[in-house]
């Protein structure tokens, strides 16, 4: 641009040209680029919350699916697994009460076996003066002739299904008046044997059953008089 000062000192027009007008299309074209590259970059943005919203939405419709397809086959298998429960349930409850059972007849049925060995001893040289059953141990009070007698009874009585160790925890002279003398047969010695049972019975309570006098050989094999 090209002025002069005029008389009254104020500038006047006296024509020119830009010397550098290239500036002026370059400040366009940069312009008109920034413009489109943010209109692309927010093009982009907008593309990618679209594909993560569509994404989003295709795997919740699928959960559902998925979800729904699970419900109807659980709604279905419901008989069946109740029905297996409870199966299951009656069977551990039977085990129980077998188990329990079992249990409590250990002390029974070591007595039976007990018995049925006492039944078949001989009684001339030891008899039989009380028996008494505590789950896991048995008590035997007898009078012998003889300690030779008594150990052999003893040791027969060693032999039953069951018995762990078999020991004298007391042995006397038997009194010559009275009863005793006539239950013993005329015995001179009088014992107190314990008998110890493998794998006592927990749960079982103690039996209590307990037995008085003289046993007897039994008229028949096997038989208890």
């Amino acid at each position: 641009m090209n002025s002069r000062m005029g008389a009254a000192g104020q500038a006047v027009w006296i024509g020119g040209f830009n010397l550098l007008p290239y500036r002026q299309r370059d400040a366009r074209r940069a312009r008109r680029r920034c413009l489109l590259e943010c209109l692309g970059a927010a093009l982009l943005g907008c593309a990618a919350v679209l594909a993560v919203a569509g994404w989003q939405t295709f795997e919740r419709t699928r959960l559902d699916t998925q979800r729904v397809s699970s419900e109807h086959e659980l709604a279905r298998l419901a008989p069946p697994l109740a029905e297996h429960a409870r199966l299951r349930h009656e069977a551990d409850q039977r085990n129980h009460r077998y188990t329990r059972a079992v249990a409590l007849s250990a002390p029974l049925m070591r007595l039976l076996d007990l018995l049925d060995t006492l039944s078949r001893l001989p009684t001339d040289d030891v008899a039989l003066q009380q028996l008494r059953q505590r789950g896991h141990e048995t008590e035997l009070l007898a009078t012998s002739r003889d300690p030779l007698g008594s150990t052999l009874w003893l040791k027969q009585l060693s032999m039953v299904r069951g018995v762990k160790s078999a020991e004298v925890a007391d042995l006397r002279p038997l009194a010559r008046t009275g009863r005793a003398v006539a239950a013993s047969g005329g015995g001179t010695l009088e014992f107190a044997a314990r008998l110890h049972w493998d794998e006592a019975a927990k749960d079982a309570p103690p039996s209590g059953v307990s037995a008085s006098g003289p046993m007897r050989e039994p008229a028949q094999p096997g038989g208890v008089r």
